[in-house]
């Protein structure tokens, strides 16, 4: 099959979020079809360093984007985009010379199913034409968006978002039915969009883990070390790791004052910043290539998320490396997990804070649930079983339109 993949961004290195989900898709497909690559980057050195991706497309076309730099142009389109009934991510993401290479790609006649990754490249939707369409949806955006709206401080911000919140909303109730099928990582997700779209044209294919390559390894636990691992530029995760500074991690300390804490990403938040200098408890590690080793040695991965939406592939590659994990509702969204069986849930930072201190205190008990939390990932999460899955829905896309 002849596949048009159309992406926000080229997924490499494949070093977390969505990244890792996409690549491992297109990866997935490429070993059985032909991948037609369309994405987009904010400069040219960003370009570079992904050039290894094109080994897995047939052709690889990609186009520039604005950078959410805060500059003067930036908040000319925010501006602009105030008088649109449309949100800012459907302009954000609309390049005049991306649309037409997409129709010059489909007037060749080869293209057998269009894949859209994420709600941003409906924005693409009318350069389609007639060929079968599949939109998958990391995330229910107007979820994702809300939550953020629940946890932001900043009363300009909050406004803003507000606005966007009920634009995007409706952008996702019209777009969503027009695919042959959209994809969504849970059924909890599934039945949100059902919900507001009134269509029956959704199907869940969840995140998935290579179990090969996120697998226990020997070595050494540090007792009373905690892991977060994540990059911290954007809100969602931005917002986790400054509320356990503020409201968890005191707590932690109260009972436990030799804890230590690492924190992988990069983008540290001001705040984490502040508290690395003040504590020695506190190690900043910044952008790692390779985290397995550095989560290896934690007794506790940590995943305190407010914000956001779809499955948390950090928190099922702790589960796959089989780490305990104590995260929030959010956090442990749309995983077939069992509470305080294969994993910790605590939406409360007293009771977040209380139930780390126990897993630090029982080590065995914390090395059980860690690898419950393995077979869990084996049964439903191992990228080989949701391959098998794949390939079913997009043949049934493609004959769709034949029918």
């Amino acid at each position: 099959m002849n596949i048009l993949f159309v992406s926000p961004e080229i997924p490499y290195p494949p070093i977390g979020g969505h990244y890792l989900r996409t690549y491992n898709v297109l990866k997935l497909l490429s070993e059985n079809h032909r991948i037609f690559f369309i994405g987009f980057v904010k400069d040219k050195e960003e370009l570079e360093f992904k050039k290894d991706f094109k080994k897995l497309c047939e052709s690889f076309d990609v186009f520039f984007i604005q950078e959410d730099d805060f500059s003067f142009r930036f908040w000319l389109k925010v501006i602009r985009n105030l008088l649109s009934p449309y949100p800012y991510i459907k302009h954000k993401y609309y390049n005049k010379n991306a649309s037409r290479r997409i129709r010059e790609i489909l007037s060749e006649g080869q293209i057998d199913l269009v894949h859209l990754d994420m709600l941003p490249m409906s924005t693409y939707y009318s350069d389609l034409n007639s060929t079968p369409t599949i939109l998958t949806n990391h995330n229910v955006e107007s979820v994702r968006l809300h939550r953020w709206i629940q946890v932001e401080k900043n009363i300009f911000i909050k406004s803003f978002l507000a606005y966007q919140y009920i634009k995007l909303r409706s952008y996702e109730k019209k777009m969503c039915p027009k695919f042959d099928k959209c994809v969504t990582v849970s059924s909890e997700d599934e039945k949100v969009l059902k919900k507001l779209c009134k269509s029956d044209n959704f199907a869940v294919i969840p995140n998935g883990v290579d179990i090969e390559y996120f697998k226990p390894l020997e070595g050494p636990i540090v007792p009373n070390r905690l892991i977060w691992v994540g990059g911290m530029s954007g809100p969602y995760n931005s917002d986790a790791v400054d509320y356990f500074l503020d409201e968890i991690l005191p707590l932690i300390r109260a009972k436990k004052p030799e804890v230590e804490v690492d924190f992988v990403g990069g983008y540290p938040t001001k705040k984490l910043k502040q508290q690395e200098l003040k504590n020695s408890h506190i190690k900043l590690h910044g952008f790692v290539d390779d985290t397995r080793p550095l989560v290896q040695k934690a007794a506790v991965f940590i995943a305190p998320i407010r914000s956001g939406s779809g499955t948390k592939i950090k928190v099922l590659n702790a589960m796959s490396l089989a780490k305990p994990v104590v995260t929030t509702s959010v956090g442990a969204e749309g995983i077939s997990v069992e509470a305080d069986k294969n994993i910790i849930i605590a939406d409360d930072p007293k009771v977040f804070a209380e139930k780390t201190v126990y897993l630090l205190n029982n080590q065995h008990i914390a090395n059980e649930m860690g690898m419950a939390g393995r077979k869990i990932i084996e049964k439903y999460y191992d990228w080989n079983v949701i391959k098998e899955n794949m390939e079913q829905l997009y043949n049934e896309v493609k004959l769709l339109r034949f029918q």
